[in-house]
């Protein structure tokens, strides 16, 4: 077995500096002052973190109330286009319609297209500002040793 087996579980999270010091010491049986230095790491990774945990959930909002607004005014659109329809004869007019129709639901395609674009970038975000917190206290606790 190797150190490592002997170290105890990470932690889910760590959200204050108390919570990181005794880590630290059940971890490496040593000892951090509140006044380390090495503290003001963990501070700035934290203050980080929760910055852009905000804007992730600032950028979510924003694209789900543009997805809402734009799902509304399709939904809108359709059932003008319905009732339009339905009250029109049958021809050249109809033909319209149903190309009409046909470009909404290809504009709700492009939109829903869009939308997990841009769901996939924010997972890509959040993943990457995940792997640098990982590695940040990696070196935290490396610096520590």
């Amino acid at each position: 077995m190797s150190a490592l087996d002997d170290m105890p579980p990470l932690p889910n999270s760590i959200e204050t500096i108390d919570e990181l010091r005794t880590f630290l010491w059940k971890q490496h049986g040593v000892t951090v002052g509140v006044d380390d230095p090495i503290l003001l790491v963990f501070t700035m990774l934290r203050v980080g973190l929760d910055q852009q945990e905000r804007y992730n959930e600032r950028e979510r909002r924003a694209l789900t109330e543009a997805v809402q607004a734009a799902a509304d005014t399709f939904t809108r659109d359709v059932d003008v286009s319905i009732k339009t329809f339905k009250n029109e004869a049958i021809g050249d007019v109809v033909r319209e319609r149903v190309e009409a129709m046909n470009e909404a639901a290809r504009q709700a395609d492009r939109a829903t297209g869009k939308f997990k674009k841009n769901l996939l970038y924010l997972s890509i975000i959040t993943a990457v500002n995940l792997i640098a917190v990982v590695f940040n206290v990696g070196l935290l606790f490396a610096a520590a040793r």
